[in-house]
């Protein structure tokens, strides 16, 4: 494979990156639109408790699914760019950028997804229930820090 070609399959990841990245936010916007819609609760805890269980959605396993996907392409673009020079590469700072975005943003999911995991005990009286919701997110919290290590790499201690 060319240096071209690098560029090129590291371009086309970078951009479907940015892509999933735009689709997780869009989620992120419905549930934050869905949780400003909420006037009236039916949870034991009102209707700031119910909107915290809405808002960490995000962090459910098939939401963050997406943010995994983008974190995935940089990992993979910057695998394919690692021969390349780096004089050589134009579009790289668009991969830092797009990687710092999926970090932050899985880092605040983390947040979100341990308010939501703090909001457990005051919502059900079923211990399914909690236990699903308690695992949700906390398979949420999983997929994000993997997100988070992903766009990462360089912090691995050797």
């Amino acid at each position: 494979m060319t240096d071209h070609d690098r560029l090129g399959w590291a371009r086309t990841l970078m951009v479907a990156g940015w892509c999933f990245l735009s689709s997780y936010i869009g989620i992120i916007a419905i549930e934050l639109r869905r949780a400003a819609a909420i006037s009236t609760s039916s949870f034991e805890d009102g209707v700031w408790g119910q909107r915290v269980e809405i808002i960490s959605f995000v962090s459910l396993p098939q939401n963050i699914s997406m943010l995994a996907v983008a974190a995935l392409c940089v990992a993979i673009a910057r695998i394919v760019m690692a021969p390349v020079h780096p004089d050589d590469r134009p579009g790289d700072r668009w991969l830092v950028r797009l990687g710092r975005t999926v970090g932050g943003v899985a880092i605040i999911v983390i947040g979100l997804a341990l308010l939501g995991i703090g909001g457990i005990p005051f919502r059900y009286a079923d211990p399914l229930a909690d236990l699903g919701a308690l695992v949700g997110r906390a398979s949420g919290i999983a997929v994000a820090a993997a997100a988070l290590r992903l766009v990462r790499p360089n912090q691995i201690e050797g």
